[in-house]
């Protein structure tokens, strides 16, 4: 049984890293390409996108990978549906503010939403299939589209990376859907798998809204770039989240996993630390500023691991609370962004980043252990 979950962990773990390496290529080339001001501009139509997506799809993909898991088809189905009504009707609104922007929300929300439903069917090995060719398409789809509609190309590549990974969501949807009833009995899982979604994914959108619209594109552009580094390497954190929510809905522990996935993002600390600022120096010069930042920042993979490994075990007891952590670390964030940020510039971003990382994390593990005292009264 070790060895089968092993081996379905390596499948979501490769489906994260693979992309996750695509992905970081497609960044790191564009970096070497583009002035920061360009490239904070290419961050800030990525983050209304997915600010736009988060809020749209209310945390029913991860409701959907609980329920399908535990064999409700019934509740999944009617997930599926007003996922799709309510992604689609944010689109429509994206619209009226950024044409690329709303095709990026509505495609990069449908893959969400497939991504999930495999989960839940515990078809893992697909899932990494599916994750790698999109990743392969949005390496290569934004650079032709760059030459011929700049910036706003490399945004409608990734658009169409992601709708092109998603056309096979069709087959989960079902339009013989009377009515929401069941969906809205579990309204407070949902509400709070909502707030996880928010406290995982929004936070890595909303930042860059605010800095771009308080601080420029220029500091924008350098925190994206280090931003993407620690979000490359929290891939593994999250394919751990993801398994764990999967297989925690169905009783399964899985201690050594667990252990491996934090041992490992401690190296990967201490190896970022010591040879980024000759790397930066080296291939990205026009982020130098950035590399002290990065140091303070990178210590923040430490409490994401954590959290991760909380959340995933009390969404899969369908917590009602657990969603109070995207107030606790999206609100510390915006604060310290706020008032750091305008004190002490880009290390003041890394060092709100890492406070509310911590501040996340001392709250899961007081909530986890406050439902295992409940659970053994």
């Amino acid at each position: 049984m070790e060895e089968n979950a092993s081996k379905n962990f390596s499948y979501v773990t490769l489906g994260r890293i693979i992309p996750a390496g695509t992905l970081a290529v497609f960044y790191l080339i564009f970096a070497s390409v583009l002035e920061p001001s360009d490239y904070g501009e290419v961050a800030y139509l990525i983050a209304l996108a997915g600010t736009f997506s988060v809020i749209s799809r209310f945390g029913l993909p991860q409701t959907l990978v609980v329920f399908k898991a535990k064999g409700n088809l019934q509740l999944t189905n009617q997930i599926n549906l007003l996922a799709i009504i309510t992604t689609s009707a944010a689109t429509v609104i994206l619209l009226f503010i950024n044409e690329f922007s709303a095709l990026l929300c509505l495609g990069s929300s449908f893959f969400f939403l497939y991504q999930h439903n495999l989960l839940g069917e515990k078809r893992y090995s697909s899932f990494m299939k599916n994750a790698i060719l999109r990743s392969v398409l949005t390496l290569i789809i934004p650079f032709p589209l760059y030459f011929v509609f700049d910036i706003s190309g490399i945004i409608l590549g990734m658009a169409l990376g992601n709708i092109v990974s998603s056309v096979l969501l069709v087959k989960n949807v079902t339009l013989k859907v009377k009515s929401f009833q069941i969906l809205k009995n579990n309204f407070k899982v949902l509400i709070n798998n909502f707030g996880v979604d928010t406290s995982a994914n929004l936070v890595i959108f909303i930042d860059r809204l605010l800095i771009g619209i308080l601080f420029g594109f220029v500091s924008l552009g350098v925190y994206h770039f280090i931003m993407q580094i620690l979000y490359g390497l929290e891939i593994l954190p999250r394919a751990l989240y993801l398994f764990l929510l999967s297989e925690e809905s169905r009783d399964k522990k899985h201690k050594n996993i667990i252990y491996f996935v934090v041992l490992t993002s401690g190296i990967m600390v201490i190896v970022v630390f010591s040879f980024s600022p000759l790397l930066i120096e080296q291939f990205f010069p026009n982020y130098s500023d950035g590399i002290f930042p990065l140091q303070i920042l990178i210590t923040s993979l430490i409490p994401l691991s954590i959290s991760h490994i909380f959340t995933a075990k009390l969404q899969a007891t369908e917590s009602t609370k657990v969603g109070y952590s995207a107030i606790i670390r999206i609100g510390s964030l915006l604060i310290l962004l706020s008032i750091l940020g305008s004190i002490y510039g880009l290390i003041g971003f890394a060092f709100s980043v890492l406070i509310s990382s911590i501040l996340n994390t001392v709250f899961l593990f007081f909530l986890y252990r406050y439902n295992r005292q409940m659970n053994v009264n």
